[in-house]
């Protein structure tokens, strides 16, 4: 529950971004493609859940809780549960792409599952695979590959625009898992678990707590950059390109502000463990990291440009 925040204003990215207004929406598509989209990503949680049950119940975060619901409820039936929801989504996907008369629907579920599972089941386990496997997993299948999915629900195709956008979007949103990692550092280490914090030790992890998501930042303002121009070229009234850059600005105002919490918390943890030693900085972190409100704050900071966007695009150049 505490990713609702984060989930529910993610959901109408891609609308903000592709859709011209309600009408003309394929709606059912839509709704199949987040459906599609919830059920993958749930389940990966739901597996990564089982599989580290064991590890999560030494931890001193809110992981350990989710150990206990895994135990309370029974690995068995989670394992259950989990492979219903992949097949639903996978059922969903089918029946996206014999509506549309392609594979690609089918092709992208597939593909989003393959990463999101490989995650952390055996023996595939891209998590403790290195730095470069455990972002290519994690990124493409719970950023890169659902919105993808979700972009080619409304359009039946990804435009190059778009795409960029979402590669930094995607980049941005997975350099917090750094730190959010760095939580378990102690724990992690202890037990053997070649984590990317691990890897990296405690400032390199922060150092690219920091990196990371502003590279990410980078690629997401060009992206936007880059759609605001195609609009423009579109528009009945023909933006100056002053007018093209102040409604680009004013666009990423909601991002930049969104971005602010994760990144000026990461930069008061980088001073705290700046010349100390894991074992006394590392339980200090929590106080400092609340994952959860870094998602859900840089996810709306990025709803809120979308919606900008589209308001811009649609209702006064097109007006």
């Amino acid at each position: 529950m505490e990713y609702v925040f984060a989930t529910l204003p993610g959901l109408t990215i891609t609308y903000f971004l592709c859709a011209r207004g309600l009408e003309g929406v394929p709606w059912r598509a839509v709704l199949e493609g987040s459906a599609i989209i919830g059920l993958a990503v749930f389940g990966c949680l739901g597996l990564n859940a089982v599989t580290d049950r064991r590890i999560d119940q030494a931890y001193q975060t809110g992981k350990r809780r989710i150990a206990e619901a895994v135990e309370r409820v029974g690995v068995r039936p989670v394992r259950t549960i989990i492979v219903g929801l992949n097949l639903v989504a996978i059922g969903l996907a089918f029946d996206l792409g014999w509506q549309r008369g392609s594979w690609w629907p089918v092709g992208l579920t597939a593909a989003m599952i393959f990463f999101a599972c490989g995650y952390s089941l055996p023996p595939l386990q891209f998590k403790l695979r290195g730095v470069l496997a455990h972002a290519i997993a994690l990124a493409l299948g719970t950023c890169v590959l659902p919105f993808f999915l979700s972009a080619y629900c409304y359009l039946e195709r990804v435009p190059a625009s778009l795409a960029v956008f979402i590669a930094g979007f995607s980049t941005a949103q997975y350099g917090f898992e750094y730190v959010n990692q760095l939580l378990d550092y102690l724990e992690d280490r202890a037990a053997g678990q070649k984590t990317p914090a691990v890897r990296l030790g405690v400032m390199g992890t922060l150092r690219a707590g920091l990196s990371v998501p502003l590279a990410g930042a980078a690629i997401a303002f060009a992206g936007l950059w880059w759609m605001f121009v195609e609009r423009a070229v579109e528009a009945s009234s023909a933006p100056s390109t002053g007018g093209i850059t102040m409604a680009w600005l004013v666009a990423c105002m909601p991002m930049v502000i969104g971005y602010w919490l994760p990144l000026s918390r990461t930069v008061r943890m980088y001073h705290l463990c700046r010349g100390q030693l894991a074992e006394a900085c590392v339980p200090r972190l929590p106080a400092l990291c609340n994952y959860a409100a870094w998602q859900a704050s840089s996810v709306a900071g990025v709803a809120l440009s979308a919606a900008v966007f589209q308001f811009v695009t649609c209702r006064m150049w097109q007006g």
